[in-house]
Parts: C-alpha cells; sequence; structure tokens
C-alpha cells in the first residue's frame, strides 16, 4: 500500500519535508519511503505528518 503525507518524522528526529510516499506491505507494518515527485496511481493522500516508530 501506498500512501502520501506533507511530512514525514525519522527515527532520529529529523523532519523530512515533502510531500512523501510511505509504502507498507498488506499488515501495515512500514517497508519504504520517498519523496512524491510526480503523481502516483494506487497512492492515498493523507496528509499531515506520518511519524516513524
Amino acid at each position: 500500500m501506498k500512501y502520501a503525507y506533507h511530512d514525514i518524522l525519522l527515527l532520529d528526529g529529523t523532519l523530512q519535508k515533502g510531500p512523501v510516499v510511505v509504502e507498507t506491505n498488506s499488515e501495515g507494518l512500514f517497508l519504504s519511503w520517498h519523496i512524491l515527485e510526480h503523481e502516483e496511481s494506487a497512492t492515498e493522500w493523507i496528509g499531515g505528518t506520518y511519524t516513524m516508530t
């Protein structure tokens, strides 16, 4: 699953400005993230800040 957010708060406390895409597996567990550079299919816009845990 792919979700888009305005920003992402990384584990080290760094706030990465976005927009960013967070990818998760079918159980909702974090897999990866990247900067959103153009429209991506099957990406749901959430907004706000994603906080890594």
